[in-house]
């Protein structure tokens, strides 16, 4: 089996709604906090690769990109995050991550 590492963002919606988005597998998380939406995301991940590998669509589906519009938020949002700790120190409502998965199991760096 090929290893992965899958490119994810978590930001704050609103005020009560975390979302997280997997860039590579278009793929959401949502929760009332960051760790939640986080987790909501793993989730989601491992249930659609394991899905994906257990079928045989792996080399069809992994990867699965985002459309260009969710890659535009993605570096909106990391220049605005950037330009505000750069200049507040606050480091604010927005992170990014990779989930890596080796082995049918999803490893945490």
């Amino acid at each position: 089996m090929v290893d992965h590492t899958f490119r994810c963002y978590a930001y704050k919606a609103s005020e009560d709604r975390y979302i997280a988005y997997c860039l590579d597998l278009t793929l959401i998380g949502e929760g009332k906090t960051m760790r939640e939406a986080i987790d909501d995301l793993e989730e989601a991940i491992f249930g659609y690769l394991e899905s994906v590998y257990e079928l045989g669509w792996d080399s069809n589906l992994i990867p699965r990109r985002a459309r260009s519009y969710r890659w535009l938020e993605y570096y909106k949002l990391l220049l605005t995050h950037t330009i505000k700790t750069l200049f507040t120190g606050e480091f604010g409502n927005f992170q990014t991550f990779q989930e890596r998965f080796e082995d049918k199991a999803l490893v945490y760096a």
